[in-house]
């Protein structure tokens, strides 16, 4: 089975509408996109290229971060899915209806391992309107694939998307009160070549990762829909050990919960 592939992060360049009954009508604004106590759980059910899995996400304790409190995610086995591997072992806080991420996301996207450390990425934030940017975090890495140097520019950024005042998620679970977060991860990558006189753009600032999640109020996140793509640029008489292309959709959704 494959790796999962997916952040914070992180993380799929489409805003889904999952039924054609969901009411886009502005909602009152989703106060408590995420209730946070010890013992609070979700179970998602995954799918995939045809795989299906299922995650158990839960609040294990309170941890401090750079002298903030945040309550500390655990699954109860490796996750599949992109929003419970985000979450997997990170803190996580609300403040005035923004929700602060804080840890290690590890994005999983195949053959380029990109780890990131995230300090307050805000997930999701009640008062903002569509379109309104949340947090945008920039850097590079390099890493070396069978005697290639191979650089890394990032962006991660997170964006507010619509609201609902209800909304029919795939299982035919309806909700009341919804409102999307939209993740979003950019990257070029460069390849040094022995005997040749700079790097090469092998991949063009693109979106490799985009997630949708669907947070309700006083419930948590109740579906997400994330792609994972990538196509490169050919080298001439080079083989890279990478391949050439990459494309993947998921789908997360809440099968069963306890919040207080």
């Amino acid at each position: 089975m494959k790796k999962n592939h997916y952040l914070l992060l992180i993380f799929s360049l489409f805003i889904i509408s999952c039924s054609s009954d969901d009411d886009s009508s502005a909602s009152s604004g989703v106060n408590n996109a995420i209730p946070l106590s010890i013992g609070n759980y979700w179970v998602y059910d995954v799918t995939m290229e045809g795989i299906t899995g299922r995650d158990s996400l839960y609040i294990s304790n309170d941890t401090t971060i750079n002298g903030n409190i945040y309550k500390k995610f655990k699954t109860k086995s490796f996750p599949f899915g992109f929003y419970s591997t985000s979450l997997r072992g990170n803190g996580l806080r609300n403040t005035d209806g923004k929700l602060y991420l804080s840890g290690g996301v590890d994005t999983g996207i195949p053959d380029f391992p990109l780890d990131l450390t995230i300090s307050d990425f805000i997930i999701f934030d009640t008062n903002a309107t569509a379109g309104t940017q949340l947090t945008s975090v920039n850097g590079s890495t390099q890493q070396q694939l069978e005697g290639f140097n191979i650089d890394i520019t990032y962006t991660l950024s997170s964006e507010a998307g619509e609201s609902y005042s209800s909304f029919t998620t795939p299982n035919n679970e309806v909700y009341n009160n919804v409102k999307e977060s939209v993740v979003k991860l950019n990257m070029q990558v460069k390849v040094s070549i022995p005997d040749f006189p700079f790097p090469y753009t092998i991949l063009p600032a693109q979106d490799v990762v985009v997630s949708t999640q669907y947070y309700a109020e006083n419930i948590g996140m109740i579906h997400t829909s994330t792609n994972t793509q990538y196509a490169l640029s050919s080298l001439p008489t080079i083989e890279l050990p990478i391949p050439q292309s990459y494309s993947e959709h998921q789908e997360e959704t809440l099968s069963s919960y306890n919040v207080e």
